[in-house]
């Protein structure tokens, strides 16, 4: 998918010793605005739901991109000063006498005064176009946030995502309950339908990229203000029951039994497994029991108009 451009990095020159050189405005980017205009179109288009995603994730990007920027120029600017700072006093240290001295004195107190103001003048500037821009892309990606759910939300009144569902039964009355794989628009409906929350990202239900092959992977994105990609189930449903809107899900379909025990399909390769939530983990072997509820769950909500669901051998 093609990106639309990002703001372009500007080199730090070395300052020449003069405060109008030192100081130049900041450059903070493509207008917010225009980008959330161009993300709310393509949210709105006939595509399909990933290009809708597509817009939100590239505003998102401009967003974290231009955070970037604004702390590389208060950065620059910082620097620039100590540089202007230390060089005045570099060509202070020179012992001087007499009214040549005094002059000099005079002329370096000047030229700091002035560095100083413009300096000031500088960094009030860029704080206050960063804090212009950020409030645009707060409400850009807040109007790109409501018309993707709400496209979502006017998909799943029509489109049914389909269950299909195997039981192997296991001995000691003992079950696995597989679903076949859902596709991607079927994926993001589903996690709507059972939830009313919309996923973070488009493709979570089937991204198995891990940042540390050492451990097990995240069943987090870290969106919407998650920092543990990796809760125990407890967090798990803490951090999910605290999000109105967006779950930041990764490669599971979470759902919450009329008891309050969570659950969740991850993706097995061709199919999704139900994990029941046991203690502070989840574990796959269910009880009669508790394949009998989650099988419960569903024909609820099939019976609520939600999704579809069918009964087939593995």
């Amino acid at each position: 998918m093609k990106r639309q451009g990002l703001p372009r990095d500007t080199p730090v020159d070395s300052p020449a010793v003069g405060a109008g050189a030192l100081i130049e405005a900041a450059e903070l980017g493509p207008d917010p605005e225009v980008l959330g205009a161009q993300a709310l179109l393509r949210a709105r288009s006939v595509e399909t739901l990933e290009v809708a995603y597509g817009a939100w994730a590239e505003l998102q990007d401009a967003h974290r991109a231009a955070r970037r920027r604004w702390e590389e120029e208060r950065k620059r600017l910082s620097e620039q000063g100590s540089l202007l700072l230390g060089a005045v006093k570099a060509a202070g240290v020179a012992p001087s006498t007499g009214e040549a001295g005094l002059a000099k004195t005079h002329a370096l107190d000047a030229f700091l005064t002035d560095a100083k103001e413009k300096l000031a003048a500088a960094q009030l500037q860029l704080e206050e176009r960063a804090r212009s821009a950020e409030q645009a892309f707060v409400n850009e990606l807040k109007k790109v946030r409501e018309e993707l759910m709400a496209r979502i939300a006017r998909q799943a009144a029509t489109v049914r995502p389909v269950f299909k569902l195997m039981i192997r039964v296991l001995a000691g009355e003992r079950r696995i309950l597989h679903a076949h794989r859902l596709g991607g628009d079927e994926s993001v409906i589903a996690l709507f339908a059972l939830s009313g929350r919309i996923p973070s990202r488009y493709g979570f239900l089937f991204d198995d990229s891990t940042e540390d092959a050492m451990a097990t992977p995240p069943v987090l994105y870290a969106d919407e203000g998650v920092r543990e990609l990796r809760p125990r189930a407890s967090a798990l449903s803490a951090t999910l029951s605290g999000l109105d809107e967006v779950w930041p899900v990764k490669g599971m379909l979470p759902m919450a039994l009329p008891d309050g025990t969570w659950l969740r399909w991850i993706s097995r390769g061709a199919v999704l497994e139900a994990e029941v939530q046991d203690g502070d983990g989840f574990r796959n072997v269910l009880t009669h029991t508790e394949a009998e509820r989650i099988t419960g769950l569903l024909l609820s909500h099939k019976l609520a108009g939600k999704l579809e669901l069918e009964l087939v051998r593995e």
